[in-house]
């Protein structure tokens, strides 16, 4: 079977979805390698094996999150340290997870004469809008890194993206079609875990994820204050990001919401802190663009956890919401809105409490429906198309 090397801009501690993709490759016969990017100099082992997946941790000088230039230097640097590694160890098949290692997949197809895949779990060119989209010279930014997107996705000999559309609402493959025909479409979804669905005994919101978008929790913030502090819900909050600081701080500034945060967390504990909520709270800020066509990786954690979600309305994620009975939708904009919410099911979850203790989840059974068995199998049907050398 070939041999494939996975690029990645993050510690890897590790990408779920990347891991997901490269331990099915390897039960499928295939030697993955996986080049991260320790940017922070955070994780101990810069090489290990997990689940049959080698992973080597590269780092550069030390790059705070949210640092354009400076992430940008660290990112050249880290880019130029994996080709390094490929000389020395070729591989048949590069598989590049986002825009910002898709250089490195088309320097080995063209010098080398491997495939290169481009596995585009986002529309990359919209996150520099976040900070500002306003800004004049993020729309700049924004429209060039598009244009490097279209290059790559029409360059690489296998392109693969996280979503499709539902109804009339646009995925990220309808978006890319414009670009190329061949699609492989490989949701972020999640078996269900083998462990009996747990919940809070009182009504707690959850978020559970990369904290980068800091105007989400405003809004969330604004919303809570309009609910009476005897019936406001509890808020649960885990993980790291550019804006971990500035939301930790955010919430000291609000003395008044009953809050508990901490940092990075491994994949393995997302099923503990998913015990600790109700339902995960994944309304995020619409204006840069991405949110109305992407669904979350945390709805699919959530459902395979027994965990519903508030999402954004008029998006995908309200789409598939209402095709499974996964959530409810709200509009981003409207505080009230989501207040309201927030309120109705904090009654609703104290008033089936009282009626039976056993179960604590009052929304009514559903099922995860789409679940990495099915995705992992289309991904090994993809990789067919490359002949082992």
């Amino acid at each position: 079977m070939a041999n494939i090397a996975m690029i990645v801009s993050n510690r890897y501690d590790p990408d779920p979805r990347v891991q997901k993709e490269a331990e099915a490759l390897v039960l499928a016969g295939y030697d993955v390698q996986v080049y991260a990017y320790d940017r922070g100099h955070e994780i101990k082992e810069q090489k290990e094996v997990l689940n049959g997946v080698k992973i080597e941790r590269i780092r550069t000088k030390i790059v705070p999150y949210g640092k354009i230039f400076k992430t940008g230097i660290g990112l050249r640097k880290f880019r130029s340290i994996v080709k390094e590694r490929l000389i020395e160890k070729p591989v048949d098949i590069i598989h590049c997870h986002d825009q910002d290692t898709c250089s490195v997949g088309l320097w080995w197809k063209k010098n080398k004469k491997g495939k290169f895949i481009f596995d585009a779990h986002d529309l990359y060119w919209t996150w520099i809008m976040l900070p500002n989209p306003n800004s004049i010279i993020r729309k700049i930014g924004s429209q060039i890194l598009k244009i490097r997107d279209k290059k790559y996705a029409q360059k690489a000999d296998l392109l693969i993206v996280a979503t499709e559309g539902i109804g009339n609402k646009r995925g990220f493959k309808e978006i890319y079609k414009s670009w190329r025909n061949d699609i492989v479409v490989i949701m972020n979804a999640e078996n269900n875990y083998p462990n009996s669905w747990k919940y809070p005994e009182e009504f707690t919101l959850g978020y559970f994820g990369n904290l980068r978008d800091i105007n989400m929790f405003k809004s969330l913030i604004m919303a809570l204050k309009r609910i009476n502090k005897s019936v406001r819900p509890k808020l649960r909050i885990a993980g790291g990001g550019a804006e971990a600081k500035n939301i930790e701080k955010l919430f000291k500034k609000n003395p008044e919401i009953d809050v508990t945060i901490t940092g990075r967390y491994s994949h393995t504990e997302l099923k503990g802190l998913m015990d600790e909520c109700s339902i995960q709270f994944c309304v995020y800020s619409s204006k840069r663009g991405n949110i109305e066509h992407t669904i979350p990786a945390k709805l699919f954690s959530s459902v395979a956890c027994g965990k519903k979600a508030i999402v954004n309305s008029n998006s995908l994620a309200s789409k598939i919401c209402e095709k499974y009975d996964w959530g409810w939708d709200v509009s981003d904009n409207d505080t009230d809105a989501i207040s309201k919410i927030i309120l109705e099911l904090s009654d609703s979850w104290t008033n089936y409490s009282e009626k039976d203790q056993k179960n604590k989840f009052p929304y009514g059974k559903f099922e995860n429906i789409l679940d990495w068995d099915s995705q992992s199998k289309k991904l090994i049907e993809a990789y067919q198309q490359f002949k082992s050398p």
